[in-house]
């Protein structure tokens, strides 16, 4: 097997990588609107999970990629490593639930868009990676780029701006959200442990892997509550959910953590970079939700100069971080080189 440590870092294919798998993440919102107004909890996790097993002969189609994901499934030291990632992803959504599910959109919004933050912390503490750019660009980009995400996520609700503030702080004060707060954390920390635990394995393989476990897991538990069998027939529309969640658990969850873990690969597990460019997310979800808001009723689009404003925000940062990214890897190829190959040997022993 050749190691995917080999290979200098290329910041270049890093980006390209991060703004598919932001593509990818942001059709999962509006497409699993129409599932989480008609389906139950339980119906929601039994087909997300059977879309992640409908992924793995897609994700397996390449021989190198089969012979691996039986590589990491038959050999049991790989096990203990399986079921820490599968128990983080658990600890990640149980946060969500607990801390996010009352939660104002604009709270959930500002919580889910620290991820680059606490993506570049994971990265350090885990793999000793520090980001490729002067601290400062970072922290400027990110806090730019924040601030554009929330401006889009306050322009798509369409109420008057003092009622709007007055439900947010209401909601900040009442709500759990503070529970939430780390959890980006646990879904950087996924990207990260697959990257330092598997850099023998080809990327497909070792998402798979995991993929099968988190089924195998989840699916029996699933399955005892599933209403399907209680239900007479299925509607037009709940048959519309569930096919909108499927195509969306198969772009966000399976392609989109493929894509993922390809930018991480990249760029060698600069974790708080590649996940900067998440903060697109929330535009092109709302974009997204313009042709469907025509049929689905619960999805809107406001369109207006906040959030084309937001918009611009958001993108003139990213694309500023990339150009200074990819100027430094020019620079001192040698060091970042031997950074990376430091945080891999490190990651192995």
């Amino acid at each position: 097997m050749q190691s995917r440590w080999k290979g200098g870092i290329d910041y270049g294919l890093g980006t390209i990588y991060a703004i598919v798998t932001a593509i990818l993440i942001a059709i999962q919102e509006p497409f699993s609107a129409l599932a989480a107004r008609t389906l139950t909890s339980m119906d929601f996790l039994a087909l997300t999970q059977l879309a992640l097993l409908f992924s793995l002969p897609i994700l397996l189609a390449q021989e190198k990629s089969r012979r691996d994901f039986a590589a990491i499934l038959l050999d049991t030291r790989h096990w203990p490593k399986l079921a820490i990632i599968f128990l983080v992803g658990v600890a990640g959504l149980e946060l969500y639930d607990v801390g996010l599910s009352s939660a104002h959109p604009i709270i959930t919004a500002a919580v889910l868009n620290l991820s680059p933050f606490w993506a570049t912390l994971v990265a350090f503490a885990f793999s000793r990676r520090s980001i490729s750019v002067p601290a400062p660009v970072f922290m400027a980009s990110f806090v730019v780029a924040f601030c554009g995400t929330m401006a889009i996520a306050w322009s798509q609700i369409d109420v008057d701006n003092r009622v709007l503030t007055h439900d947010v702080i209401f909601n900040l004060v009442h709500s759990r959200w503070i529970y939430a707060l780390p959890m980006p954390a646990f879904f950087a920390l996924s990207g990260t442990l697959v990257y330092e635990w598997f850099p023998d394995f080809d990327e497909r393989a070792a998402i798979s892997a995991n993929f099968a476990v988190s089924a195998t897991l989840l699916m029996p538990a699933a399955a005892i509550s599933l209403e399907f069998e209680r239900q007479s027939s299925l509607t037009e529309q709940s048959a519309a959910a569930i096919a909108m969640l499927l195509v969306g658990t198969l772009a966000a969850a399976a392609a989109g953590r493929l894509f993922y873990q390809l930018a991480l690969t990249a760029t060698r597990n600069d974790n708080g970079y590649v996940t900067m460019f998440f903060l697109l997310i929330p535009g092109i979800s709302a974009l997204i939700s313009l042709p469907l808001s025509r049929w689905i009723p619960t999805l809107t689009f406001v369109p207006g100069p906040a959030f084309v404003l937001g918009l611009a925000c958001v993108s003139l940062p990213l694309a500023l971080l990339s150009f200074v990214s990819r100027r430094a890897r020019t620079a001192v190829p040698g060091a970042l080189n031997d950074e990376a190959q430091g945080a891999g040997v490190a990651g192995r022993q």
